[in-house]
């Protein structure tokens, strides 16, 4: 049986996951509060905390390896990123609830994305398992990006689903006080109960600037993995291998937690901003360039680049062009578009 319900809800919120968060401390002082946060700087925590107020209001401060990243404020039908200027003020409350969660880098990128992301319209549905297959494909394809909700009375988890054929979707589940992720394809839901499913589907706004990060993500490691097996084709593996490991060595020097081989990058960097991811992925091909130029000459590494980019989907190859090969300094990839 499928049973949809499509509402159109502007300035929709995303779920909130740290309503999950069991709370660990009640009614607690700001001052006690700096000491959970300093606790959690001492154990290099990565994940979310929660604080709760009798007003009723809610702030999610993210952490990664101890450092506090952002600090959010929820309301009904917004969510605030609090400036850090004020966060001293915005935290000075009394009889303050705290729960804490951990999450890897992964579910934090999940997690920004949640927090961050508007919502253009909400899907209601319910679909037993085969329905929910045949519904995420057409999902898949489709332009816009979202987050999907499947509840039952065992089951509590979220799928992020980017939209645009993208083959990859990453799954949150919630169950005992903890949080896993995974990845899975459009095919996820075979490996759920046979039993009737609450679907929520939050359909978001893919020129976000979060979702612009997710899909450069996404798009960067076939293209590195390709530029490097052309690469190889050329140079040779043992030159290949030498390359991917001045990349690795250069990247771990400059504090990016990344592994380069000939599969392609291993990206567990968290990055706050698109900004700041564009800015890694720019030195990374400045990089390329200048390591792999001495063997093949700059002209030819230019034209691996554009064989590469052509071989990309159209979505996914004008990310890369707009985001990397548009900057200056990068080098022109020109007859792409």
């Amino acid at each position: 049986m499928t049973v949809a319900s499509p509402l159109l809800i502007i300035g929709a919120l995303m779920p909130d996951f740290s309503a999950f968060i069991p709370e660990t401390h009640r009614n607690v002082s700001s001052g006690y509060v700096e000491t959970l946060i300093q606790a959690r700087r001492e154990e290099l925590f990565t994940g979310l905390m929660r604080l709760s107020y009798p007003s009723g209001e809610n702030l999610g401060f993210t952490f990664l390896e101890g450092v506090q990243q952002k600090l959010y404020r929820f309301f009904e039908d917004t969510v605030d990123v609090i400036p850090r200027q004020i966060w001293s003020d915005t935290l000075d409350h009394s009889s303050i609830s705290v729960g804490f969660l951990r999450l890897s880098v992964e579910a934090m990128r999940f997690t920004r994305i949640v927090c961050e992301a508007p919502v253009v319209r909400v899907e209601r549905l319910t679909l037993a398992p085969g329905g929910l297959i045949d519904t995420a494909r057409k999902w898949s394809v489709e332009p816009e990006p979202g987050i999907v909700h499947v509840q039952s009375e065992v089951i509590n988890k979220y799928y992020l689903i980017a939209g645009h054929s993208t083959p990859v979707v990453e799954e949150l589940s919630f169950a005992e006080g903890g949080v896993r992720f995974s990845l899975s394809d459009g095919s996820f839901s075979q490996t759920l109960p046979q039993t009737t499913y609450v679907v929520t589907r939050y359909v978001s706004n893919r020129d976000h600037e979060t979702w612009h990060e997710h899909g450069l993500r996404l798009a960067f490691n076939p293209f590195l993995r390709m530029l490097l097996n052309r690469f190889g084709e050329l140079a040779g593996r043992a030159l290949t291998g030498r390359l991917c490991e001045r990349l690795s060595i250069w990247a771990g020097e400059n504090g990016w937690n990344v592994a380069i081989s000939s599969n392609g990058i291993v990206n567990r960097q968290y990055f706050e901003t698109l900004e700041s991811a564009v800015g890694f992925y720019i030195e990374l091909i400045r990089r390329f360039q200048s390591e792999a130029s001495p063997a093949l000459g700059a002209r030819m590494i230019d034209g691996i680049a554009r064989d590469v980019l052509i071989k990309l989907d159209p979505y996914r190859r004008e990310l890369l062009t707009r985001h990397i090969y548009s900057q200056s300094g990068v080098g022109a990839i020109i007859g792409v578009s």
